[in-house]
């Protein structure tokens, strides 16, 4: 598998608990560790779109291993000058970049997509049930979609406290919407008409309840 850092990332994640060498490498781990699942699938994936995409870290990466796929971003927010540099790169070329809200009908087609992804984004929403909705409404019939969410584990609310006592940043917990745990959300997934291929925590085997701080759910839409 290939990897790769733009400098637009560098520059603007210069800011909040990723600007720590420790939550900077397990972010990237864990992006790394998606694509490596997905590429074990074997499949392609002529289209593909990253639900809250932000930055455009994990769409560059997933392009670097996936050159035949159109990647789409969609992000609440627009970044200055981040849609022309990933719509402009000449080797990792974003089909686009649009602005719009996941909770709202998005500009796109029912039955578009091949693979969606939406990584530590649902738990930002307000009503994560409206935005699984349109995300199901927009991937195609037998596509497949890739969730993660924080677990908020018992070592990881221990890191989040010291770090936020010892170098005064904001390490709330994630959720902030109507749904307030990884429970309560896996329960609006299983009144989805999905199948889980997958259910399984990131990053650590051992202990996972304990140690891992997300969880990654692999959907398919029948």
């Amino acid at each position: 598998m290939q990897s790769y850092i733009t400098e637009q990332y560098r520059n603007y994640a210069s800011f909040g608990p990723y600007m720590i060498p420790f939550f900077g490498k397990m972010y990237f781990g864990r992006i790394q560790n998606i694509i490596k699942t997905v590429l074990q699938s074997r499949k392609n994936f002529p289209k593909v779109l990253d639900v809250g995409g932000g930055l455009g870290l994990f769409s560059l990466n997933f392009k670097l291993n996936f050159p035949k796929s159109e990647i789409f971003i969609l992000d609440y927010s627009l970044h200055e000058g981040i849609r022309e540099t990933l719509t402009k790169n000449p080797t990792l070329r974003i089909k686009d970049y649009i602005k719009a809200d996941i909770q709202k009908v998005t500009p796109f087609d029912s039955n578009n997509f091949n693979l969606i992804f939406a990584l530590d984004i649902l738990e930002h929403v307000e009503n994560p049930s409206i935005a699984i909705d349109e995300i199901l409404r927009i991937l195609k019939k037998n596509g497949l979609l890739f969730v993660s969410v924080p677990t908020e584990s018992i070592l990881l609310r221990i890191v989040r406290s010291l770090i936020g006592a010892v170098k005064n940043i904001q390490t709330n917990p994630h959720w902030r919407g109507m749904v307030r745990s990884e429970r309560e959300f896996f329960k609006i997934l299983q009144e989805k008409n999905i199948n889980f291929i997958f259910k399984r925590r990131f990053p650590y085997k051992i202990l996972p309840r304990v140690f891992s701080y997300d969880i990654f759910y692999l959907i398919h839409k029948p």
